[in-house]
């Protein structure tokens, strides 16, 4: 039961922070070419105020849910050594904490990302993420 929960919290978690992610990079940056520049910084700041709220805390809950949830999925290895699941889990986790030790830098902090300083590279990671999830389920 611990678990489910545990994966349930994690799910909310991520598509708080991915729902950012997209918002930001699909729909923020697309506002910028119909808005003017004043508008545009109007919209942004609002957008920026009202998620530095909760996406910091979502992708914190995100990464400590995650790595309980590896820890409970990864398993033993063999002596052939990895298997395919374990292999993908390891670079969704190897991602996943990447994301996170950034934003927690970056927002609790401030210290700047020294590459990859827009958020397109973290969505870029974050689809990514997704893609290792859904290859993970035909294993």
């Amino acid at each position: 039961m611990l678990y489910v929960s545990v994966k349930l919290v994690h799910l909310f978690a991520v598509f708080i922070y991915g729902g950012f992610l997209f918002t930001d990079n699909l729909i923020l940056m697309r506002m910028k070419k119909r808005l003017g520049n004043k508008e545009y910084a109007k919209v942004r700041g609002y957008f920026a105020e009202f998620t530095r709220v909760i996406v910091p805390k979502a992708l914190v809950v995100a990464v400590l849910s995650g790595v309980y949830l590896f820890s409970m999925s990864f398993g033993t290895i063999s002596e052939e050594g990895l298997t395919n699941y374990q292999t993908l889990l390891a670079i969704k986790a190897f991602l996943g904490l990447w994301l996170g030790i950034r934003g927690v830098l970056q927002v609790f902090y401030k210290i700047d990302p020294l590459l990859f300083k827009s958020h397109r590279f973290p969505f870029i990671l974050v689809v990514i993420i997704i893609a290792l999830s859904q290859l993970m389920l035909s294993l």
